[in-house]
This record gives C-alpha cells, sequence and structure tokens, in this order.
C-alpha cells in the first residue's frame, strides 16, 4: 500500500535544492544550534542569527574545554592523552547543553510559559557558567595561588616548629604557661632528667652539711671567747668571773670547750663538704653532656616532625589553590574584581543563546517550526486513525469470513444429520418389513 502521507511532493524539490547550496561552515555552526534546515530554507533570513548563536555555542564549548583541561593538570600530573579526551568530551557535554537549551526556547509558547521556561534554562545555564569559569580563574591565577599555598605552608610549618621548641625546653625547665603542649611533647631521654635530680638532691644535702657547719662554727667562736676571756680575766656581766689566771672557771670553760670539739667534727664535717662540692661540679659536667644529648635529640626529632609535616603537603591540588583563591580575593581588591569579572562574563557567554532567543521574541522561523510541530502532530494523529480503521477493518472481515465459515460448517452439519436421520429411518423401515415377512412365512 502506498504511504500518501509522507511521499515527497513538489514542494519540497526547492527546499531540497536549497539544502544542497547552503554553506557548509555555517550549516555546521546552525547544527550546534539545532536548528531545522529545511524549515530554515522558507526563511534565508533566519540563517545569519542561527549561525552567531552557533558560533557562541561553539565558542562556550571550547572554552569549557580549555577549562576543564586547566582543571585537570591543576589537580595531578595525567597523560595528555586523558585531559585531551576529558576536556573534548565536557566540550561536547556543554555544546549539547546548550543546544538542548536554545531547541528548547523554540516554538509558540507565550506568557507566564515562556517566562517560567527561559527562568529555568537560565539558571541552568548560569550554572553551567560557573563550572566553566572558576577552573579557568584557578588557571589564571595559578601562580599567584601557588605563592600563597607555599606562604601559608611555610607559615604552618614555622608555627609548628616553635610549638614543639617551647613545649620541649631544656631540663628542668617548665613550658610557658598558658600554652597548650597536648601532642607536642617529644622524648628526649631520661638521663639528663636523672642527671638533673641526683645533682638536686645533692645540693639539698650541700645546704644541709653547710648550715650545720656553719652553726657549728658559730657555736666554737662563743665557747673560744668565752674560755679566753674567763682565762684572761676579761669581766662579762654574768657570763666571766673577772679574774685572770687559770682558775676553775677557766679550767671548766675549757673543758667545755674541749667537749665540744670532741662532739663535734668541724674538720670531718668540712671534708664532707669539700668532697660533695666537687661531686656536685662533676655531677654539674655530666649533666651537661646529658643536656647537649637531649638537645640534640630533641632538635633531630623536631627536624623529623617538620619533614613529615611537609610531607604531608604534597602537591598542590585544586582544593587548595580554591581556598586559596578565597583567601586572595579577601586579601586583594584586584584580584577579587579580576575573579567575579571572569565569572559573569563566562555566564553571560552561556547565558547569551537563551538571552538572544528571548530578546527576538517569536521569530518566522519559531512560527515555522510550531506550525510544522502541529502539521505532524495532525499528520501523525491522522495515521494512527487510518492505521487504525485499517486494522480494524482488516479484523472485521476475517471476523465476517470467520462467522460465513461457521455458517456453513453448521449447515453442513444439520445437512448430514438430516440425512443420517434419512437413512436410519429406511434402515429401520427395511428391518420391520424384514421381519413382517418373516413373521408371515412362519405362519
Amino acid at each position: 500500500m502506498v504511504d500518501v502521507l509522507h511521499r515527497p511532493t513538489l514542494i519540497d524539490a526547492p527546499v531540497l535544492r536549497e539544502r544542497a547550496v547552503r554553506p557548509y561552515p555555517g550549516a555546521v555552526l546552525r547544527r550546534l544550534t539545532g536548528v531545522d534546515e529545511e524549515i530554515l530554507a522558507s526563511v534565508p533570513q533566519e540563517r545569519a542569527r542561527y549561525t552567531s548563536l552557533g558560533g557562541i555555542v561553539l565558542s562556550t564549548a571550547v572554552i569549557a574545554s580549555v577549562s576543564m583541561s586547566g582543571a585537570l593538570t591543576l589537580m595531578a600530573e595525567m597523560p595528555y592523552l586523558v585531559v585531551l579526551s576529558a576536556a573534548l568530551l565536557w566540550g561536547l557535554s556543554v555544546a549539547n547543553i546548550d543546544r538542548f537549551l536554545i531547541t528548547s526556547m523554540q516554538g509558540d509558547s507565550e506568557g507566564w510559559s515562556r517566562w517560567s521556561t527561559f527562568v529555568l534554562r537560565l539558571m541552568l545555564a548560569v550554572v553551567v557558567g560557573l563550572f566553566i569559569a572558576e577552573p579557568l580563574t584557578l588557571k589564571i591565577f595559578q601562580d599567584r595561588l601557588d605563592q600563597q599555598i607555599k606562604l601559608e605552608q611555610a607559615q604552618e610549618i614555622s608555627q609548628a616548629e616553635s610549638r614543639y621548641k617551647q613545649c620541649n625546653p631544656g631540663t628542668g625547665i617548665a613550658p610557658p604557661s598558658g600554652l597548650d603542649c597536648s601532642g607536642w611533647i617529644l622524648d628526649g631521654g631520661e638521663q639528663a632528667a636523672a642527671v638533673g635530680t641526683t645533682i638536686s638532691q645533692m645540693q639539698d644535702s650541700l645546704e644541709q652539711k653547710n648550715r650545720r657547719l656553719d652553726q657549728w662554727k658559730a657555736d666554737l667562736e662563743k665557747l673560744s671567747n668565752r674560755t679566753a676571756s674567763e682565762c684572761f680575766g676579761v669581766l662579762i656581766e654574768g657570763r666571766t668571773t673577772g679574774r685572770a689566771g687559770v682558775g676553775p672557771e677557766c679550767k671548766a670553760r675549757r673543758a667545755e670547750l674541749a667537749r665540744f670539739d670532741r662532739a663535734h667534727d668541724i674538720a670531718g664535717l668540712e671534708r664532707e663538704v669539700s668532697a660533695l662540692e666537687k661531686q656536685i661540679n662533676d655531677m654539674d659536667a655530666k649533666r651537661g653532656a646529658a643536656e647537649a644529648t637531649r638537645a640534640g635529640t630533641i632538635s633531630q626529632k623536631i627536624a623529623e616532625k617538620i619533614k613529615e609535616k611537609e610531607a604531608a603537603f604534597g602537591e598542590i591540588g585544586i582544593l587548595e589553590r580554591w581556598e586559596a583563591l578565597g583567601t586572595v580575593a579577601a586579601q586583594s581588591g584586584m584580584v577579587n574584581f579580576a575573579h567575579w569579572l571572569l565569572r559573569i562574563i563566562f555566564v553571560l557567554l552561556d547565558c547569551m543563546p537563551i538571552i538572544s532567543k528571548v530578546l527576538n521574541g517569536r521569530t518566522q522561523y519559531d512560527r515555522l517550526v510550531a506550525g510544522k510541530l502541529r502539521s505532524g502532530a495532525s499528520r501523525y494523529q491522522a495515521r494512527l486513525k487510518w492505521e487504525d480503521r485499517e486494522t480494524t477493518g482488516t479484523y472485521e472481515n476475517r471476523l465476517h469470513e470467520v462467522d460465513l465459515r461457521l455458517k456453513r460448517e453448521r449447515r453442513e452439519m444439520d445437512l448430514d444429520q438430516r440425512i443420517n436421520a434419512v437413512s436410519r429411518d429406511e434402515e429401520i423401515d427395511r428391518l420391520a418389513k424384514e421381519f413382517m415377512a418373516g413373521s408371515a412365512g412362519t405362519r
């Protein structure tokens, strides 16, 4: 059966000839906008507008590809083939999204329906524009951002080194008050602390011995002075008799002085003090060596901690640069202005096709598209009705044929039944006659 609804007509011939002679580069650009060249051939004045829109879509896709390649190079070292493939895929995705945005604005929708569609498409375009702008901004300010990141890392390392040194002072020195040293204490060995404890104990003992020695010497001096005053006749009220010579009081004072000298070994105590001072001096030398060893150990461990911290920073990635961009933008008004300017430019660039469609209003092409959509819908509905009627008629004819066949079969069955009934009656009559004839012969 010939499909009369879709066969070519003479009206289509000029359109096909027009498509055959259209300029190829312009057609490629217009294809990015999703236009129908057959419809556009009816309004060739619209070609320049849609060619320009295609150029904007292509420019946005190229910039998106460059942005993606920049973002990938900021994140990590990747093979160029991977970067190129991902950038090309992202550019095609952006071009396809813009193509969808443009084609979704075509048609004859008016009023709130058109404006609600415009707002939704515009929001999507803004999001895509931001996705394009941010990686490019990071790439443009990469050197400045890397300097800021390295400066912050150096400051953090310097602060960590200072905290380690403050929380790990020399033996016997406490960290500054109010300083939280949780997690910052390093083990420098116990030798210096043990030597310091021993020296402290020895110094306490030396101080006690010196006090005792001073007391004994003072008491000895008092006894010696009193004995001399008594024996030489020096009168001291209430203490000496004032009579010179070795009298009873002089002998008594000498005996008391001798007892004191026997009971208090001042010379032995002086030797003990001298020996203890020598031991303390020797221990001070050991403590100096132990402190030097501990300081070297602490310095080595601090250096190891700092190296670990430096290694933890690793390569500068896109997230670090993103954080640094906020810091640099807050510090520099020029950077902040340039950042927002790039954002606005790329957002406007991605929104330009949609804004252009709204500013131009309904064009002749839009009316033709709407008419073709309605025509296509009408033809499709007609074709559905035609196919439905054709299918229904076919099944009705088949059903009628089945009904006729069944009726014919029923008639044949009725005829067979009647024939069988007649044959059966004839057989019965014949048998009855034979029976009657047999009965008569018997009589």
